[in-house]
């Protein structure tokens, strides 16, 4: 590192940051290099104001020049491992690799005070990587990253002044707002839209449910009974009666269900972790089981469960990716508001007369199981609803919108990061180069949250 002449270039910058691949770094002691490094880019962000959302952190965008194609790995040494074969080809992956003059970095620092105003903590992150994580108030060991992170502060310096400057001369946020690339970028485009550009997303939108199922559902939805205060109520219920339930969705969904008793074929394709229910499951809670056939058996496993299992999760899958049908109680739920003070005594008597068992269905990433369960146990006559189902049923008609998000982003739990005017957007996405050559036009870009001064 030391007979690098490292410079204020996109390839150098990303040399570096190699460094950092390890991810997000534990925060350590702090070395003098260190904390000697970073002084300058706090004591210049002085006159940033924090996030809105975290008074400890400021943000800024850094503008870093792609430099020539002397700033790039050698072609000698790419050649040499097989990346290209001629120097045409070491042009063309110099203009992939930084095809834009200028390249944009997110730039972050964390200044963590106690209670007496001294820093207790300080980082620093450039380009999604952690460079820095120290605790201020702690000497520690020097680490192989040091000399990378300690090159990285000195480095931006200008660049930091740069974006500091705009943001004082009032450039800098229509700046940015004109001319963030996509990729760093959060924005809209309706899911009937998508579907004229690609044809398999429409596919994958309806997840092989039939036009009979979608029809059948849509006409349920009509009738208004998805509402917890519209349906019925069961005052005895049995461990029977939950894995009744899960059968009749196995059945719909042509799932194996034969020479199975009701709690082996719950536990073929549930998740396992039942909760001592069967005395099978597997989890924190292994008891013997309960009496499938005795409501009051099923009662005190109730109100004792939440061990840390999911007896819940009928069709086992990812976070996202599972299917849930919950057994709810309003017993429990008005226990809960009166304790909080929220109704009155006479109010939780008078509730709780028409209080019992009801079912929930929670699965917006499964449309084909969650609408082909929710359908089947409604036409089954049990008190069901599901979570989510208008925004399901949007998902069919195309009319709802789709979330775009960042790369660095997940496409999953991104619901909070777009308006409530958009409706509650459900699915994400990621566009590239051969997406925003077809339908960028169609795409609302959310504005960036503006930087301000103290």
């Amino acid at each position: 590192m030391k007979n690098q002449n490292y410079k204020l270039v996109a390839p150098d910058i990303d040399r570096l940051l190699k460094y950092f691949d390890r991810g997000y770094l534990n925060p350590s002691g702090v070395r003098p290099a260190i904390a000697k490094a970073m002084e300058p880019l706090f004591e210049l962000l002085s006159p940033l104001a924090p996030l809105e959302d975290n008074d400890e952190a400021k943000f800024l965008w850094l503008f870093i020049p792609r430099g020539d194609i002397s700033d790039y790995d050698s072609f000698e040494e790419l050649k040499e491992y097989g990346e290209v074969k001629t120097y045409k080809e070491y042009e063309e992956l110099w203009q992939y690799d930084y095809p834009q003059e200028t390249i944009w970095y997110q730039f972050v620092i964390v200044d963590s005070k106690d209670s007496d105003g001294t820093t207790r903590f300080r980082a620093v992150a450039l380009g999604n990587k952690t460079i820095i994580s120290a605790e201020m108030k702690k000497e520690g060991e020097p680490d192989y990253s040091d000399e990378a992170a300690v090159m990285l502060c000195n480095l931006i310096i200008p660049a930091v002044r740069e974006s500091l400057n705009m943001l004082k001369n009032g450039t800098y946020n229509d700046f940015v707002n004109k001319n963030l690339p996509y990729e760093f970028r959060t924005g809209l485009i309706k899911r009937s839209v998508l579907w004229k550009y690609d044809s398999e997303r429409k596919h994958f939108d309806f997840d092989g449910l039939s036009e009979e199922t979608i029809s059948s559902f849509r006409n349920i939805l009509k009738t208004g009974v998805n509402d917890k205060t519209k349906i019925s109520r069961i005052k005895n219920f049995t461990a029977n009666d939950f894995f009744k339930a899960c059968e009749l969705g196995y059945k719909a969904l042509n799932y194996d269900t034969k020479k199975m008793s009701l709690s082996e074929l719950y536990l073929k394709y549930a998740d396992g972790r039942d909760e001592g229910l069967t005395g099978k499951g597997c989890g924190l809670n292994t008891d013997p089981g309960i009496d499938f056939e005795d409501p009051k058996a099923w009662d005190e496993w109730y109100s004792r469960k939440n061990m840390g299992g999911h007896p819940w999760e009928i069709i086992r899958g990812g976070n996202s990716t599972h299917l849930d049908l919950m057994v709810c109680n309003d017993k429990r739920e008005l226990e809960y508001e009166f304790r909080l003070g929220e109704i009155s005594e006479e109010e939780y008597k008078e509730r709780l007369k028409n209080a019992g068992y009801y079912f929930t269905l929670r699965g917006k990433y499964r449309q084909l199981e969650a609408v082909t369960f929710y359908t089947t146990l409604s036409v089954a006559g049990l008190p069901v609803i599901l979570e989510d189902a208008e925004e399901i049923l949007a998902r069919f008609e195309g009319n709802d919108y789709i979330g775009i998000v960042p790369h660095s982003c997940a496409t999953r739990y991104c619901e909070s990061m777009f308006p409530s005017e958009y409706g509650k957007v459900i699915d994400f996405i990621h566009v590239f180069d051969e997406d925003m050559e077809q339908f960028c036009k169609d795409i609302t870009w959310l504005p960036e949250d503006a930087a301000k001064l103290i």
